[in-house]
């Protein structure tokens, strides 16, 4: 039986918090927090977030990830399509977040509108995320040696740098199962554990978003 050495834990985590912010953003334009400065400014702070962690998300996939497993998958041509497929959805769902982007900054949106874009928006990211997960993840062991893998954590680590695991890490695990932060924090240095639980988590908490309802 071959080695287990690829771990999708944090890939797959950070599609849960894609989902979940959705649903927060969501239930914000339902019970219209917008019209409110406060609330307005919670939700800004987590919308600003996502857009920020859904980029560097799709980044990492299109600069290092889908490139290397498309040299190891050279003789699927099914699966180098679903490849060139995900990687086209990338770009659909772009326009999706300028769409919310513009109807959260214009205060004469009416509500349905904004309602309106926030579905397509998490429509089309749902169906993406459930895409790369049946269909692309699954292919990444057969795709890429252990040495190829170990390499595409190291660009994705290097990537992120301190600056962007100090917002990733809290808001990955941001309401996420004690089995998960268990196991993506065993996977981390003992210093840098402590940084997040001691610096990380309370400045994520400090910036307050969303909104204190209904989260």
């Amino acid at each position: 039986m071959a080695k287990n050495y690829v771990d999708l834990t944090v890939m797959l985590v950070s599609h849960e918090a894609f989902r979940r912010d959705i649903r927060r953003l969501e239930g914000a334009a339902a019970r219209k927090d917008l019209d409110d400065p406060v609330a307005r400014k919670r939700v800004r702070t987590g919308w600003n977030i996502l857009k920020t962690q859904l980029a560097v998300h799709h980044e990492g996939e299109d600069r290092d990830l889908w490139p290397r497993m498309a040299k190891g998958l050279a003789g699927s041509p099914e699966q180098l399509s679903t490849l060139r497929e995900l990687e086209q959805e990338h770009t659909l769902i772009d326009p999706l977040l300028d769409e919310v982007e513009r109807a959260m900054a214009d205060h004469a949106t009416r509500p349905e509108q904004l309602g309106e874009a926030i579905a397509a928006l998490g429509s089309a990211l749902d169906a993406h995320l459930v895409h790369e997960e049946r269909d692309g993840l699954p292919y990444v062991q057969e795709a890429l040696s252990e040495k190829e893998w170990k390499a595409f954590v190291l660009d994705q680590r290097n990537s992120l740098g301190f600056k962007g695991a100090a917002e990733f890490f809290p808001w990955v695990l941001d309401e996420a199962t004690p089995e998960t932060v268990a196991k993506i924090s065993s996977i981390m240095p003992a210093p840098l554990r402590l940084v997040m639980n001691s610096v990380w988590k309370p400045m994520y908490k400090a910036q307050d978003s969303w909104s204190n309802s209904g989260r």
